[in-house]
C-alpha cells in the first residue's frame, strides 16, 4: 500500500473512532437530560441493552430511562478511556464511564452517589452513521454518602443550574445538541 493510500486508511479510521466517541457522549446527553428523541436515534432497531436494572430491547431502554424519577435530582455520566476496534462497517468498543447522581433520600436529605463502570458495546453503520447494536454495563465500583453539597449557596445558587431534561440550557445553545 502507498504511503497516500495508508494515510486515508489511517484518516478514515480516525473519523471513523471521533464519530463513535461522539455517539457515547450524545448517550451519556440523552440519558442525563432524559431526551428520549436523541436517544432513539442513537441505536439499531434491533439493539439491545443489558444495563444490570434492565435488559432488552434499546427502544424499551429509551421509553424508561427518561421516566420521570422523583428520587434521582440529577445525573451526570462522564465516558473516558475509550478504544474501539473497526471492520469495516461494525465495530466493538470498550469505554469507561463514572455516572454521578444527586439522589433524595426517604429522611429528606440528599445522597451522592459515584457508580464507576464501563460499557462494552458492539457497533454497526448504517447509511454511513455509527449506531449501537449491543450495549453491556458493568460495574466495577460504588460509593454513596449523604452529600456536603449546599445548593442553596455559593456558585450553586449564583450560576445557572442544569436540569434533567430538554430544559436545559445546552438545548438553547448553537449547534450542540
Amino acid at each position: 500500500m502507498a504511503a497516500t493510500e495508508q494515510m486515508l486508511a489511517e484518516l478514515a479510521a480516525l473519523i471513523d473512532k471521533q464519530q463513535l466517541h461522539e455517539l457515547n457522549v450524545r448517550y451519556c446527553m440523552g440519558v442525563d437530560r432524559k431526551d428520549r428523541a436523541l436517544l432513539s436515534s442513537l441505536w439499531s432497531a434491533s439493539a439491545t441493552i443489558d444495563f444490570g436494572l434492565f435488559n432488552g430491547s434499546a427502544s424499551e431502554f429509551c421509553q424508561l430511562i427518561v421516566m420521570d424519577n422523583p428520587t434521582v435530582r440529577i445525573a451526570h455520566h462522564f465516558a473516558s478511556n475509550e478504544l474501539f476496534d473497526i471492520h469495516g462497517d461494525t465495530a466493538t468498543g470498550q469505554s469507561y464511564v463514572i455516572g454521578t447522581t444527586v439522589n433524595h433520600q426517604q429522611d429528606g436529605s440528599l445522597q451522592d452517589q459515584l457508580v464507576g463502570g464501563r460499557y462494552l458495546d458492539t457497533y454497526v453503520r448504517e447509511e454511513g452513521c455509527w449506531l449501537f447494536s449491543q450495549r453491556l454495563f458493568v460495574v466495577d465500583w460504588v460509593h454513596a454518602q449523604y452529600t456536603l453539597a449546599d445548593y442553596q449557596t455559593g456558585i450553586a445558587a449564583a450560576a445557572i443550574n442544569g436540569k434533567s431534561s430538554t430544559d436545559d440550557v445546552a438545548y438553547h445553545f448553537p449547534s450542540l445538541v
